[in-house]
């Protein structure tokens, strides 16, 4: 974990971490603890605190936002799985995370929509409180 508890920022990222996804934020910061624990500290402060939580968008949209990106790279594994999650967390239903990424089809192409979408299914498998 970072030796920052007490800074503002470093809380106020904390905080939205916590509330959209505890289990995987705090595995990640965990898990590079040893390591790296400045990434943690970056994610934080920059990621949450910086930029997940400005308030021009509401956080519905921002979670769109991060899907459609991460689906656009081809991002899978952990950090795909890792967002999906993050968004069902916040009450984004999972048709509107399909349709998120099909609306990405005409930019990313098939294979990596597909990808996501493989991704969402183990997903919604997993969760029994997802329909």
């Amino acid at each position: 974990m970072s030796d920052r508890p007490q800074d503002p920022r470093h809380q106020r990222g904390l905080e939205l971490m916590n509330e959209i996804d505890p289990a995987d934020g705090g595995r990640m910061l965990d898990e590079f603890a040893a390591i790296a624990p400045d990434l943690g500290r970056f994610l934080v402060e920059f990621a949450f605190a910086d930029i997940y939580s400005r308030s021009v968008l509401s956080l519905r949209e921002r979670q769109f936002v991060r899907l459609a990106a991460l689906a656009a790279m081809g991002v899978g594994g952990a950090p795909m799985r890792a967002n999906i999650n993050s968004a069902l967390n916040v009450g984004v239903p999972v048709s509107d995370i399909a349709e998120t990424f099909i609306q990405c089809l005409p930019y990313a192409g098939f294979p990596r929509v597909i990808t996501a979408m493989e991704q969402l299914k183990a997903i919604v498998e997993e969760r029994p409180d997802q329909d």
